[in-house]
């Protein structure tokens, strides 16, 4: 097969994401594990990280139990026992306990990046929409999503802003796409098919890297397998190249409705006549480079499909059991 003046596009998505807008945002833990506290003074909770009176929302008492989802410079991010969420300085929390009594449970991942979809979007200080809140978003405003409650995220603005927002009224954003290499291949004129599967050659460049860097090989999972491939297919045969398919919702939704049972989940696309230029594509971009050495995975499914505008199609996704 015959490529000439393809566009080569990469992009990478994933629940668990490195650090890339981290000169934007406050907020720069990956893999945050939560702590339980319990104020050792009385202290303000905030709803953004400054010491203005105007981020203070109310004062909490001495030994108020709370949990630590996060952190911002010198303030903790923080759940109390009624799902109030907010900031508080971490000079005032003393670490103990291994438990929030009567709250509802939080959900960490590090941290990913989304879009409010609609303006006039209320980010709140708890999961549900009688909480108060904290400030009014517009449409495209970029979020740093780091936790759940229910269906409410815990959300981070780029002015560190912290409160929950409902899961339906954001977006995933792909925050590779001001990074993502898109050109025109103008000098490979006669680039031939790889006369190895490119699946196979896929995963030989995964494992050997990973295991140059320490890491246990990924193993494939045929039903993650399968879904990978309908996914590729699919960005084919309906023409787009996103993470979010017109047919199958995001690469999360996808693996779910597929019956794919993860504890942590990624996804890289690329569009490129060449395996190996795509995989040296990703390895170049911190983004891509996390999903692929990522100790949080353990199983990967590849699928890969002939493509008139790319030349091939790429679909890696990762899941940790």
């Amino acid at each position: 097969m015959i490529f000439s003046r393809r566009k080569i596009l990469i992009i990478s998505i994933t629940i668990l994401m490195t650090v890339l807008l981290s000169t934007i945002f406050g907020y720069s833990n990956t893999n945050f594990k939560p702590q339980y506290g319990i104020t050792s003074d009385n202290v303000n909770l905030r709803k953004q990280a400054n010491l203005d009176s105007s981020s203070i929302v109310k004062v909490i008492p001495t030994n108020t139990n709370l949990k630590i989802v996060g952190t911002i410079e010198n303030f903790s991010i923080v759940q109390l026992p009624s799902n109030e969420v907010g900031l508080i300085s971490s000079d005032y929390i003393t670490i103990s306990g291994d438990n929030l009594e009567d709250a509802k449970v939080y959900e960490n991942f590090s941290k990913y990046y989304a879009t409010v979809n609609e303006n006039n979007t209320n980010l709140r200080g708890g999961p549900s929409t009688s909480f108060s809140s904290y400030g009014m978003l517009n449409a495209g405003t970029r979020l740093e999503i780091i936790g759940k409650i229910d269906d409410f995220l815990m959300a981070i603005t780029e002015d560190n802003l912290v409160g929950m927002i409902r899961e339906d009224l954001v977006t995933f954003f792909d925050i590779t796409n001001q990074n993502d290499a898109q050109e025109n291949n103008t000098d490979n004129e006669n680039i031939e098919t790889p006369s190895v599967d490119p699946t196979l050659e896929l995963l030989s460049l995964i494992n050997k890297t990973r295991n140059e860097n320490g890491l246990l090989p990924l193993e494939t999972y045929d039903l993650l397998q399968s879904t990978a491939k309908t996914k590729a297919k699919d960005m084919v045969e309906n023409n787009y190249f996103s993470h979010t398919s017109p047919t199958y919702g995001s690469p999360f939704e996808m693996m779910k409705n597929a019956g794919v049972l993860y504890k942590t989940a990624g996804e890289n696309i690329a569009g490129n006549p060449s395996v190996k230029d795509a995989f040296d594509s990703w390895m170049a971009s911190d983004t891509h480079k996390y999903n692929i050495l990522s100790n949080a995975y353990n199983y990967v499914g590849i699928g890969v499909e002939e493509s008139d505008t790319y030349g091939y199609v790429i679909v890696i996704m990762f899941i940790g059991k």
